[in-house]
């Protein structure tokens, strides 16, 4: 006789799991500014935990690219190169376009059904002046390309960048109100493409998005230095 996987009772997060999930949170609402140093006393201090689940934390982000630990100097917010936002923004087009097609071969209604309620609270939030609520509405919406796509692989690929995706998006979108209006419509245009089943407006909308994060993105950082 086979356990009713809901009898199961969840295990609670270790601190170090709850510190990773607010340190990765802290660093994709932009708290943190790329290449800013994270104190591992200061964390501790505002956690209200020891350094030890700090510095597990900080090992489990570096794994994830939104940390770089240095010996003797410190841990550090990621900071992109134009090439790795290149890179990066290649790898995401390549897996978008895969995760639309699979999901829309899967249950279409329900994943349409999803990205019309991500579109409708994207709306709100861009009306409301809530610029963080937007970005992680953004976030969540690509996500969803892969959470009904059917592929736990394509699903783990996504998830080597799904960080550092997230940070630029809120790096760029958050600060200026233009760029959220530019990707808002492309949003609503990628949807409405989907529904019609036009493919070729699908992937010139989309690779038009992911193109211009990657040149708004790569002249964020030349600004920067």
């Amino acid at each position: 006789m086979s356990m009713n996987p809901k009898l199961r009772i969840e295990q609670p997060k270790t601190l170090t799991e709850i510190v990773v999930e607010r340190l990765r949170q802290g660093i994709i609402d932009g708290d943190f500014a790329f290449g800013e140093n994270i104190s591992e006393d200061k964390l501790a201090a505002a956690f209200g935990v020891s350094r030890t689940p700090v510095r597990d934390a900080l090992s489990a982000l570096q794994f994830t690219g939104l940390v770089v630990v240095k010996p003797k100097r410190g841990s550090f917010v990621f900071t992109p190169t134009g090439e790795e936002v290149g890179e990066i923004c290649d790898y995401r087009l390549m897996l978008e376009r895969e995760a639309l097609r699979l999901s829309m071969a899967g249950n279409r209604k329900l994943f349409l059904a999803k990205l019309d309620d991500a579109i409708a609270r994207m709306r709100e939030r861009m009306l409301a002046g809530d610029e963080i609520g937007y970005v992680r509405i953004d976030t969540e919406f690509h996500k969803l390309f892969f959470d009904h796509c059917g592929n736990s692989l394509v699903q783990n690929a996504f998830d080597l960048v799904e960080a550092r995706i997230a940070t630029i998006r809120t790096a760029l979108n958050a600060r200026f109100k233009q760029r959220r209006e530019a990707s808002f419509d492309q949003h609503v245009a990628i949807v409405e493409g989907l529904r019609a089943g036009d493919w070729e407006k699908v992937h010139e909308v989309l690779g038009k998005h992911i193109t211009s994060i990657r040149a708004d993105t790569i002249d964020e950082l030349s600004r920067a230095e």
